[in-house]
């Protein structure tokens, strides 16, 4: 048996015999969520069972008791067009220099409308938290607006000691005011931390910040022009 299976190697030497080479395949990309448009005008805030928390730097903030984690809403004002607030809104690789806990950001893909990035959340006494964010944009009439929802097949894989967000999504409807040389803006805002987390207290602090988030946006405009 040895000496068969001797012979029958050299005659697969001699005739270049060779097991055929694996073709290599790219996975298909994962399909992009659907676009939804516009977020919800402020109007429909109390039907869809969002509270008046109060008011702060003429920035209104609601929340909504309906699922688990952050859910908030708000309506602002910003002085100048829709279209420079949404500019400042979708540079995400310049979020870094304006959000509060945003630790890394790196855009993935980008496309007509639409980026995939990844945000790495640097939070006082919690875990880091981590995203990727599938983001949109779009125009209805002379409204703009924004939507971004988690998209983790669309990012890297989890990273070690970094507790993955897998539920976190908002927008901004943006209408113009004053002739177009102001904006009325809407912005809404869930997320769930995950991980070891009180929600009360996410609560309370996000309340705090959104009026800030509204001010640290309009710092920005100038380099919008």
């Amino acid at each position: 048996m040895l000496l068969r299976g001797t012979v029958l190697l050299a005659l697969l030497v001699l005739l270049d015999v060779r097991a055929p080479t694996p073709v290599a395949t790219t996975p298909p990309p994962t399909p992009a969520p659907p676009s939804l448009g516009a977020p919800g005008p402020a109007s429909s805030f109390a039907s869809e069972g969002f509270k008046l928390l109060g008011e702060d730097r003429g920035v209104k903030v609601y929340r909504r008791e309906k699922r688990p984690g952050i859910e908030l809403a708000a309506e602002g004002a910003f002085a100048a067009s829709p279209e420079r607030v949404r500019r400042v809104l979708t540079d995400y690789p310049s979020h870094q220099r304006w959000q509060k806990y945003l630790k890394g950001n790196r855009v993935l893909a980008r496309g007509d409308g639409f980026l995939d990035v990844y945000e790495r959340l640097d939070l006082p006494v919690l875990d880091d938290r981590d995203f990727t964010l599938h983001v949109t944009w779009g125009d209805e009439g002379d409204l703009r607006w924004m939507r971004f929802a988690s998209a983790s097949a669309r990012g890297p894989a989890p990273v070690r000691g970094v507790v993955r967000v897998t539920s976190h999504e908002g927008g901004w409807r943006l209408e113009p005011t004053s002739g177009g040389r102001g904006t009325h803006a809407v912005f809404r805002f869930y997320l769930d931390l995950a991980g070891s987390f009180p929600a009360w207290m996410g609560k309370d602090q996000a309340t705090k910040d959104v009026p800030e988030v509204f001010a640290r946006i309009t710092a920005q405009l100038p380099g919008y022009p």
